[in-house]
Order: C-alpha cells, then sequence, then structure tokens
C-alpha cells in the first residue's frame, strides 16, 4: 500500500453539478481529503433541476445545511397544485393535487419526515453545496478540466488541464467519482455499459422574467402544463411555464421535432413563445437564456470499474418528470461517501 505522500488528495471528484457538489460536501464532512474539479469557471447559470424532495432535504438536514436550502428556495405551499391551462391567461382545465400540499397528503407528507420538500433551482442548490464543501475543508478548482485517467491496484492518476493557464498536469488520487454529466468522459473512458435510449424528444428551454402575479399568484404552482397547438410535439409532451421564483422569474419549456434540423433560437422566436403560452402580447419581458437539449432515458448497468465510480447524470439521465434527476445525483453521493470514507 501506498503511503498517503504519495497521494495528492484521497477522492478525486470530477463535476460541480448536484452529484459532485453534495460528494465533496459529505466527503469533507466525513473528513476525507477532497479534490473537486469542474471545467467551468463558476456553478450552473440556469436554473435546470430545482424539485427537491424530501429524502433530499434529509441528506441536507443530515448536513446541515437544510436551514440554508430551506432559506434559498421555495417552500412546498408555494409550489401549490400543478395547474393545467390553455395558457395562463387562457382556461384553466383543472388543477392536480402535487407535493403533498393538499390537506389530505400534508399530513402524509408531515408524518413521513422531519423536512419539508422545496423548490430550490439548481442555480441555488450548487453555491450551498460547494460553499459548505469548501468550508469544511475540501479543495475546489474552477478552470480545470478533466482529460484522462489511468489506475492501477493503489489508485488512479488524473490528467487534468489548467483553463486559465492552458497547461496539462495529474492529480494522484485513492478513488475518482465522475460526476461530470449526460456526457460523462469519465463513465466512457472506463467503459460503462449506457442501456436505454438517448435523443428520445427535442426541448428547448427559455428562461425570462416577468410579472406574472396577476395570473398566477392566486393558484400558486411550480408547474404550469399548457395545452397549445403543437404541444404535443417533441418535449415533454406539453407545453410548460415553470416558476423559477414567485412570481417574476419563469422557465418555459416547449418542444421540436428531434427529427427535423433543429430550430434557430433567436431572442424574438423566444419571446413569440413566451407569449404564446402566457397567452398575452402586451407584458413586458427580458429573456435571459434559451437553449435546446434532448430527452434522454438511459442508464448505465454498472456503476464503476475498479477505483472509479460515476454519480448522477453520469449513470442515469432520466426525463425531467417529477423531477428525479438531481434527487437521485444526490441520492448516489450519499450511498457512495460513506462507504469511501469507510474504507
Amino acid at each position: 500500500m501506498e503511503s498517503t505522500h504519495a497521494y495528492d488528495t484521497d477522492v478525486l471528484v470530477v463535476g460541480s453539478g448536484p452529484a459532485g457538489g453534495s460528494a465533496a460536501l459529505l466527503l469533507a464532512t466525513y473528513g476525507i481529503r477532497t479534490l473537486l474539479v469542474t471545467k467551468y469557471g463558476w456553478l450552473a447559470n440556469t436554473p435546470r433541476a430545482h424539485i427537491t424532495n424530501q429524502r433530499t432535504m434529509e441528506v441536507l438536514r443530515d448536513l446541515s445545511v437544510d436551514a440554508e436550502a430551506a432559506a434559498a428556495g421555495s417552500p412546498a405551499d408555494l409550489m401549490g397544485d400543478t395547474v393545467l391551462c390553455t395558457a395562463l391567461t387562457g382556461e384553466e382545465i383543472g388543477r392536480i393535487r402535487s407535493w403533498g400540499t393538499g390537506p389530505h397528503t400534508a399530513t402524509e407528507y408531515g408524518a413521513a419526515s422531519p423536512t419539508q420538500m422545496i423548490d430550490l433551482p439548481q442555480t441555488y442548490l450548487e453555491p450551498i453545496l460547494v460553499n459548505n464543501a469548501a468550508a469544511r475543508g475540501a479543495k475546489i478548482r474552477f478552470d480545470t478540466e478533466f482529460l484522462s485517467l489511468e489506475q492501477d491496484a493503489d489508485g488512479v492518476t488524473a490528467r487534468l488541464r489548467d483553463r486559465v493557464r492552458g497547461d496539462e498536469f495529474t492529480v494522484r488520487a485513492r478513488y475518482l467519482i465522475g460526476a461530470d454529466g449526460g456526457r460523462s468522459k469519465v463513465a466512457e473512458q472506463i467503459g460503462l455499459p449506457i442501456a436505454g435510449q438517448s435523443g428520445k424528444a427535442g426541448s428547448m428551454n427559455i428562461t425570462f422574467k416577468a410579472d406574472l402575479s396577476r395570473y398566477v399568484a392566486h393558484r400558486p404552482s411550480v408547474l404550469y402544463w399548457v395545452l397549445r397547438p403543437g404541444a404535443h410535439m417533441g418535449g415533454i409532451g406539453m407545453g410548460l411555464v415553470r416558476m423559477v421564483r414567485p412570481w417574476n422569474e419563469w422557465l418555459l419549456v416547449w418542444g421540436y421535432d428531434i427529427d427535423q434540423p433543429p430550430p434557430e433560437m433567436d431572442e424574438a422566436t423566444a419571446r413569440e413563445i413566451v407569449h404564446d403560452l402566457v397567452g398575452a402580447r402586451d407584458i413586458p419581458v427580458e429573456i435571459t437564456s434559451s437553449s435546446l437539449w434532448t430527452v434522454n432515458h438511459s442508464y448505465a448497468t454498472t456503476y464503476s470499474a475498479g477505483r472509479v465510480f460515476c454519480a448522477g447524470d453520469a449513470v442515469h439521465r432520466h426525463p425531467p418528470s417529477n423531477g428525479l434527476g438531481s434527487n437521485t445525483s444526490i441520492q448516489d453521493s450519499y450511498n457512495l461517501a460513506w462507504k469511501l470514507a469507510l474504507v
């Protein structure tokens, strides 16, 4: 067995999303020397994942960051019912009791956990994980890209690139966690077999700012499903207007035909889609971003090879329905970190 001096760190974590950030925080809390690297200059720049369920809140409670998460998120009562409508200003088709907010399920949810479900966009979740990981001793390196790895019986040697200086260097660790997302280099390099289907449907995300309180504050919800002409096309089966912050920051999801060339997404196109789903053309709208993505339903049939483990989107890519992506990512790391700590 090599001495501690032969290792630069005990665990190298590649990726700073929900899986990587929680892995670093957990390992640092357990007193394990941890280095987290991400090729990006900062954390999530769009609110992507957001539904944070009770089991995940229990993990955050175990880490003593649940109060911080609750302060940054929207509480369950504002997550409200799931609303189905023809547009935010149009006919309401119905509401579905969701997230334990109805009088019957509120008691059931309350009895099931000491924590409450919240809506915590990824832009707020990731800094909580990574800031606390750093405060507890994890080393965090931004602008540091994972290139390749080699492993042997005693450890893993990773080749990394400093994207500020441009040079390459190696880090020697006892174990490596690949939490580098749906296009994971780590999972690819260790040859994890991926089953399921990729590219099931084409989706677009549009984030925007607009005060929609007069249409929604009386029927709070985190998800307003919108049935419009064309809503069946690609995407997730319907148009979606999702609350990011009540009631002035939003994320809209719309679909496109994945068998056709992807649409050109300029600001005028994004604004047209927003006005259509909201159902009012006179509302001031600030488009903050737009991006295309594909709905995947695939998973690795093996999560590890030797001393390299993968977690999160690297090994399971869920359709976004029911908000399982970030929750399962954090559960992966929760399950893995205590085992690595014991070893």
